[in-house]
């Protein structure tokens, strides 16, 4: 649903909530499968299959809008034909895509590694999801960012792909956000990520905020990193 309202409505405030329903249903339904122990290889891999989708595809759907959108607004013609574009031009557009790609390689890494149960080894595909989803409600937004010079740079743009794809195939650990227990000793770096994160969105103005979000929690696993190092 989000692609198709990316692509012909063009409406990427509700592209981005619909990826934001599929990230809650996503996390609702592993939750609901560790409580009743009903977790099968076919299960696993059928998840995969639709995260590939909603953290893959409907990101980059977001993505080549907003590289469209970057060539249609440096345009001297009002009529930008986005169908046969140059070689070069076409290149970048398509480039968007990918995200799909890399999701793609991320979660069958994460299929095949039995380690990855209270960390992850790159970034998860719903975090760098929302990186994207932020992106697309900035675009839409009438609050004025500091970014929002950026949103139609395609060297910034072509940045973040780059800079994407590899966070999600690298082997840097970041840190899980699911509580085993209430305890401080044992979650602090997830009690302080939240307290910066929720001081983060309000002052953004809510979901575009959730860009800078995901920086802070790729900054505070390395962070976390470290400080595991030292001890």
């Amino acid at each position: 649903m989000s692609i198709v309202v990316a692509t012909i409505h063009k409406d990427l405030n509700l592209a981005g909530y619909l990826i934001l329903a599929a990230a809650v249903f996503d996390f609702i339904d592993g939750f609901v499968a560790r409580i009743f122990n009903a977790i099968s290889e076919f299960g696993k891999q059928l998840d995969s299959l639709a995260d590939v989708v909603s953290f893959g595809v409907a990101p980059a759907m977001i993505m080549y809008e907003l590289i469209l959108r970057s060539f249609v607004k440096s345009s001297l013609s009002s009529d930008f034909d986005i169908l046969r574009p140059p070689v070069g031009n076409a290149l970048i557009m398509y480039s968007a895509f990918l995200i799909a790609v890399f999701s793609a390689l991320r979660l069958a890494k994460f299929n095949i590694d039995k380690e990855q149960v209270k960390s992850f080894r790159g970034l998860p595909t719903p975090a760098n999801a929302l990186f994207f989803v932020a992106l697309g409600f900035m675009s839409e937004s009438s609050v004025a960012f500091p970014s929002d010079t950026l949103l139609y740079n395609r060297i910034f743009l072509m940045a973040t792909i780059a800079l994407s794809c590899y966070l999600l195939v690298c082997n840097l650990r970041m840190f899980s956000l699911k509580f085993t227990s209430i305890q401080w000793k044992e979650n602090s770096i997830r009690y302080v990520f939240l307290v910066f994160a929720l001081a983060t969105l309000i002052l953004f103005h809510g979901l575009p905020g959730l860009s800078v979000v995901i920086v802070l929690y790729i900054l505070f696993s390395l962070i976390n990193n470290w400080f595991v190092k030292m001890t």
